[in-house]
Formats: structure tokens, C-alpha cells, sequence
């Protein structure tokens, strides 16, 4: 499927001369093959690189197809409402959108769990235990400055248990929760903890001074939902299910569940990577070509040697190229110039001249030194040149110099990249040294 829709593709952009191919990338494509057809080459790189993309992009779009489905239901208020947890069980942390003519605003509510009636608790009144800490503040400043909900903390741990709170005036500070309501403004109230383990029990109290909030607006709305939340969970603990309020202050709310969604997201990135991939795609192309003209640059000394020697047997230089390539075909060698040398021999075949032959040659390749030696060739056919052969071993000799000098500038550099590791390891053998020694000395 993915090679049909790739073909189709390259057919729209390429076909009927709707546009040329990128002549760069195609010089690139004719030098890694340099014997086989320049447009169908193309054609399978482009379909190649193009299915890369494609196979990427349908991955990215099922993902986020999965993922916008598994959303689908999950913003919708459960028609039977909300299950609470046992009493053993632990709170549910319910999060919200309400809908009002003010747009969506974020609540959240703690679901309990349901609370034990007496005659459950009296089941459980001789296992009973009761160890708290008290951590009342929640998010004001201190006790002197209240404005918002206490946090009285009551626990359940394998058996249930309370730590129990009463308030002085139950109106402004709740006993249950720590519930503060500001509208009074500034007053003070006297919190008693009480708190029992077996046959110990005691009691202290606190000094909450409440002051009035600065809000309005918005913020004012977002509390009175919010508190208007709290007391329906308060008034139904008693009851498995809760139901969210169907107004607050008379006015409709809109209830939908909160939920986190990344499809999006997860889309972007697929598309960046798809675009990583098709430039990826172009950098292998790079590299494939530096490492083919490293290797051609290397068997630049070979080649002029063989050249030398096959011309000094008695042999032409185009008999030269036709032996090399005949002994490559026949034993498998694998180097590039040699395919660079079987593409010149099957140009001469062909019926091109053989002059034109050599400077295609080291056109092609694209390198100094070949370029260099195909207008040696080139001349020596053209005009005759009684230290030809001479000139070629002197070349070659001067071409194994170079190579032996490339070849220690890069033993160099391996040294230079290898000594960063080395002094790491260093560090490692020093410190396993040193701290047995260290620890030996007490030190």
C-alpha cells in the first residue's frame, strides 16, 4: 500500500515535467551508482523517503485518533452518580468543569469516604486507635490570619478512628473539614482538639482568629462554587452516591469532567519527526558520498601505481583501464574507483572518445587528484609525452607521502578524542585509591 501511495505521490510532483529533479541530489545518487539509470535511481530514493514519511505520519494519526477516542465519554457526568469509597477506602479526588455564563471554570471537590453509622462504630469502639497529628493551617499564614479552610484531619488506618475536632462556634469554623465562612468578617473562635489512645485521652485548645478575604469578581465565584460543592459532599456522607448541585445561587451549572488532552501534542510531534526523518534522509545521502570519496582518495596511490605498471609492460592506457576493470569484475572488488573505472571502459565501448572519456572520469569523481590525473591521461593521448610514465610514478610516490601523512593526522585526532575518556578513567582508579586509603588513616 505504502509503495503504490509513494509512487502516486512522486508521479504528482514529478511526473508530465511538473518539476525537475533536484539536480544535487542527483549528482549524488549518480556517484554512489554510477551504473544504473539516473531517473529510476531518483525515483526509488524520492519513493523511498517519501514512505518513510508516510508510514510516520499514519502512525502519528492512529495515535491520535486512539487517543481523541478514549476521551470520547469521559467529560460526561455519570448519570448515577458518584461512588463513593468504603470506609477503609481512601478519597476521591473529583475534578470538574462549571459551565456558567462566565465561561468554564475549574473546580475541584474531595469525594470521602462514607462514613460508618453509629451502630458500625460501636462494632469497632474496642479496636479502636486514634494517632494524629495536627496540621491546621492549610494555606493561610498562620491562625491569626484566616481566610480560608482549616485543614482538621481525621484518619482511618486498618479500623476506623477519629481525631476529633469541636469548634467554639460552629457557624464560622466547621468541626468536620475545617469549613471557614469569612462573611462575617474579623472574628475569634477557640478550637478543641480532642484525642484519645486506649485508656489516655486529651485535650487542648487553640486560639483561630478569621479575617474577611478581598474578593470579588471572578474569584468570588470560584469560591461560592467551590463552597457550594463542599456542603452538598458534607450533607451526603451518609449516602453511597453523590450528586453534583444543579445550580448555585439560582443559576444553572453545566457540569463536565476535566481531562487531560495531548492528541494534539502527540500529532506535532509525529510531524516533527516525520520532517526529521525526510532531512535525515538527505544527511545519509551526505555521508554515503564523503565516505565513497574518502575511499576513492585512498586508492588514488593503487591506481596510479597500476596504471604505471601496465603502461610499462607495453599496454595503452585505455588497455590499462580495460584490464583493471576486467580483474575487478572477475575477483568482486568492491572499491568505488574501480566501479568509477568500469563506467569509464563501458563509456568507451559505447563509442565516446576516449579523451573525452578521461575527463568525464575525473569530473565525475570530483576530486583534485583525479582531476589532475585524467588531464595527464588526457594529454598523453592528445599530444604524447615521452616521461609519461615516469611522471606517473612520481606522482604515485608522492601520492602514498600524502596518504601516509593523512593517515598519522588521524591517529592524532583518535589520540585527542580518546584522552577525554582516559582522564575519566584516571579519576575512577584515583578514587578507588584514595578513599580505602583515606578510611585506613581515619581521616
Amino acid at each position: 500500500m505504502f509503495e503504490k501511495t509513494s509512487d502516486l505521490i512522486f508521479k504528482k510532483i514529478y511526473g508530465a515535467g511538473r518539476r525537475k529533479p533536484d539536480p544535487d541530489v542527483l549528482r549524488k545518487l549518480m556517484f554512489l551508482n554510477p551504473f544504473t539509470d539516473a531517473g529510476e535511481t531518483y525515483r526509488i530514493f524520492c519513493t523511498k523517503r517519501i514512505r518513510m514519511v508516510l508510514i510516520c505520519l499514519l502512525a502519528g494519526i492512529i495515535i491520535f485518533i486512539m487517543m481523541k477516542m478514549s476521551l470520547l465519554g469521559a467529560s460526561d457526568i455519570p448519570e448515577d452518580g458518584f461512588e463513593r469509597e468504603e470506609w477503609d477506602g481512601s478519597r476521591q479526588n473529583v475534578e470538574l468543569y462549571a459551565i456558567t455564563e462566565e465561561g468554564k471554570i475549574e473546580v475541584d471537590i474531595a469525594l470521602q469516604p462514607r462514613l460508618l453509622a453509629e451502630a458500625e462504630l460501636d462494632s469497632y469502639s474496642e479496636e479502636f486507635l486514634n494517632n494524629a497529628g495536627i496540621l491546621i493551617c492549610g494555606e493561610n499564614p498562620d491562625l491569626m490570619n484566616v481566610s480560608s479552610d482549616l485543614y482538621l484531619a481525621e484518619k482511618y488506618d486498618g479500623y476506623p478512628f477519629t481525631f476529633s475536632w469541636r469548634s467554639s462556634d460552629p457557624g464560622l469554623i466547621s468541626a468536620y473539614g475545617g469549613r471557614v465562612d469569612t462573611s462575617f468578617g474579623e472574628k475569634d473562635v477557640l478550637l478543641t482538639v480532642k484525642y484519645s489512645y486506649g485508656d489516655y485521652t486529651g485535650e487542648s485548645d487553640i486560639p483561630v482568629h478569621i479575617i474577611k478575604p478581598d474578593i470579588s469578581g471572578y474569584a468570588a465565584l470560584v469560591g461560592k462554587i467551590t463552597e457550594v460543592l463542599k456542603d452538598s459532599e458534607q450533607e451526603g456522607r451518609n449516602e453511597k452516591t453523590w450528586f453534583l448541585p444543579g445550580d448555585v445561587d439560582g443559576e444553572k451549572i453545566v457540569w463536565e469532567m476535566r481531562t487531560e488532552d495531548n492528541s494534539g501534542m502527540i500529532l506535532g510531534l509525529f510531524l516533527l519527526v516525520s520532517i526529521l526523518i525526510y532531512a535525515a534522509a538527505g544527511r545519509d545521502l551526505t555521508s554515503q558520498i564523503e565516505k565513497r570519496r574518502d575511499s576513492i582518495r585512498r586508492s588514488y596511490p593503487k591506481i596510479l601505481r597500476q596504471i604505471s605498471l601496465y603502461t610499462g609492460a607495453g599496454m595503452t592506457v585505455k588497455g590499462a583501464f580495460m584490464k583493471m576493470a576486467a580483474d575487478t569484475e572477475r575477483s568482486g572488488n568492491a572499491e568505488p574507483v574501480y566501479e568509477e573505472i568500469r563506467a569509464s571502459c563501458y563509456e568507451m565501448n559505447q563509442g565516446i572518445g576516449e579523451s573525452e572519456v578521461y575527463e568525464r572520469f575525473g569530473r565525475r569523481i570530483g576530486l583534485g587528484e583525479y582531476i589532475k590525473l585524467a588531464g595527464l591521461l588526457s594529454q598523453n593521448l592528445k599530444r604524447g609525452n615521452p616521461d609519461f610514465i615516469t611522471r606517473l610514478k612520481t606522482e604515485a610516490d608522492l601520492a602514498m607521502k600524502e596518504r601516509i601523512l593523512d593517515a598519522r593526522k588521524t591517529g592524532e585526532k583518535a589520540q585527542t578524542k580518546l584522552l577525554a575518556p582516559m582522564m575519566m578513567m584516571l579519576a575512577v582508579v584515583m578514587v578507588m585509591i584514595m578513599i580505602p586509603a583515606f578510611t585506613g588513616m581515619n581521616i
